[in-house]
């Protein structure tokens, strides 16, 4: 079997199934609780749900902040970061675990050949994920442009809004998503590595997001020290290496991109390796 055809069968596999389906789903909806406004006068942050249900449209419609065009791209900022790893997980995750679990790997594998199957899984989980965050987000987009005004809606000065416009819409919509893409992709590689030796579902999802939760958690407190002494020097350093990390490959400073480049790309060889060497020296392959 070649190589296109043994993709073609896992993306099958990975798409057609109701785990991919959650995924797009659950990064829809955690899109939402992005924060899309803060009350100057007691720090009180309101995320996008909270906006649509509790607050007064007159007022939405009075501050610059609920603008469609801003929301759209604030809904990583949410809760789906930190969720990132267990919701790209889904669609690879459905797929392989039943096909090594009930000892079709044996078969597939006779057919396609080691070094085929392993790239093709890798190939399949990581379209898989950006793909399965990459429709959730532009949904979430579509929703923010029906639900709340547009941006020339609003009654702005003239310097601000024309700061604005020299940006073009279509080409910062397309960097952010394309972001997001690589986002979703690369937060499957410790699902994916995982899977190489483990064949628990549970395990595989949730060892990635305790994994996520630590790494957030030790950045934030160094980001928020460095934020503290004013050390600048030492936030652009760590900048590249907060989760999340692949819309810094966009970053205006070039050194910050380029680490973020180096950063991702090492993670995601790293884990291919792992899973191949770990996978040729397992016994259920049926050789």
């Amino acid at each position: 079997m070649s190589f296109f055809k043994t993709l073609r069968c896992d993306l099958n596999k990975t798409f057609v199934n109701i785990g991919f389906v959650g995924a797009v789903m659950l990064t829809f909806l955690l899109c939402f609780t992005a924060p899309a406004y803060t009350d100057n006068t007691n720090q009180k942050m309101y995320s996008i749900f909270e906006a649509l249900f509790s607050m007064d449209r007159k007022f939405i419609e009075a501050h610059f902040d609920f603008a469609a065009n801003r929301l759209a791209r604030v809904g990583m900022n949410g809760y789906v970061t930190l969720f990132l790893p267990i919701i790209v997980a889904f669609p690879f995750m459905v797929a392989f675990c039943t096909e090594r679990n009930n000892g079709n790997i044996r078969f597939v594998i006779a057919r396609t050949g080691k070094m085929r199957y392993y790239l093709s899984k890798f190939l399949s989980c990581f379209l898989c994920g950006g793909l399965a965050v990459l429709i959730g987000i532009t949904l979430f987009m579509g929703a923010m442009h029906i639900l709340f005004p547009p941006m020339s809606s609003y009654d702005m000065g003239t310097e601000i809004y024309g700061g604005m416009a020299q940006q073009s819409e279509l080409s910062l919509n397309f960097r952010y998503l394309f972001s997001n893409f690589l986002n979703g992709a690369i937060a499957t590689m410790p699902a994916f590595f995982l899977s190489s030796f483990c064949k628990n579902p549970y395990i595989i999802t949730c060892i990635p997001f305790m994994f996520t939760y630590v790494w957030e958690t030790l950045m934030s407190k160094l980001m928020n020290n460095a934020i503290e002494k004013m050390d600048m020097d030492a936030i652009e350093r760590m900048t590249p290496f907060y989760p999340s990390t692949a819309q810094n490959m966009f970053d205006d400073r070039t050194s910050v991109a380029v680490t973020s480049v180096i950063f991702n790309t090492s993670f995601v060889l790293v884990s291919l390796v792992g899973f191949i060497l770990i996978m040729s020296h397992t016994r259920d392959k049926g050789t």
